[in-house]
């Protein structure tokens, strides 16, 4: 994390930064900088080697940089700008906003950063509890006798990478002769496939 303030010589120039060691190319300061442009506002830049999320304090002319992990979004990181940027305004010594710097790495980004892991773990789960729910009601709509043979079987191939003839049979009651001439038809028009070693049908995109 890192701050940046306008030098009439050099342009934007890096006013604080931690960790001290922190790796900044001197041109993604000039483009954040100038993406800024003096108006307050909030701009993510994501490049090859590069992702930050950085705001521009019109009151202190200061603009504030997280450096984030490439696959981060830098929406989940707001919340940490915002946090300093209260304390960006306090006008505190350059020894102060150092501490703050390094409380907001340290506190406020790992805290994040386990914030949007239980998010993203949520959304997981609450996805596949979806793909359940959806799977269940297909395998229950493929169970309707109203449905032709040829639709239960498309819709049972949806739901199952492969089935075989007497999976088949377990679920569609038909005869077995008109389930095997559904299941040839089905293959003639390019609906489904059939692997040969695996004794088993598949749907065909």
């Amino acid at each position: 994390m890192f701050l940046i303030k306008w030098d009439q010589i050099e342009g934007g120039a890096i006013y604080l930064q931690y960790p001290k060691d922190l790796d900044i190319p001197v041109n993604i300061v000039q483009q954040i900088q100038i993406s800024h442009n003096f108006i307050e506002s909030y701009i993510a830049i994501k490049e090859l080697n590069w992702n930050s999320l950085s705001y521009y304090n019109e009151k202190t002319e200061t603009i504030i940089v997280l450096i984030l992990d490439k696959y981060a979004d830098s929406s989940d990181y707001m919340i940490v700008i915002e946090e300093f940027n209260k304390e960006l305004e306090k006008n505190l010594s350059d020894e102060k906003l150092l501490e703050q710097l390094e409380q907001a790495m340290n506190k406020d980004v790992f805290r994040t950063k386990d914030e949007v892991i239980v998010k993203l773990s949520n959304d997981v789960a609450d996805l596949r509890m979806k793909e359940y729910d959806y799977e269940r009601k297909i395998e229950n709509l493929s169970k309707n006798e109203f449905l032709s043979v040829k639709s239960r079987i498309l819709i049972l191939l949806t739901i199952n990478s492969e089935l075989t003839l007497k999976d088949f049979r377990k679920i569609i009651k038909t005869s077995k002769k008109w389930l095997e001439s559904v299941l040839e038809t089905l293959e003639k028009n390019n609906f489904i496939g059939y692997d040969n070693k695996k004794d088993a049908y598949y749907l065909v995109f």
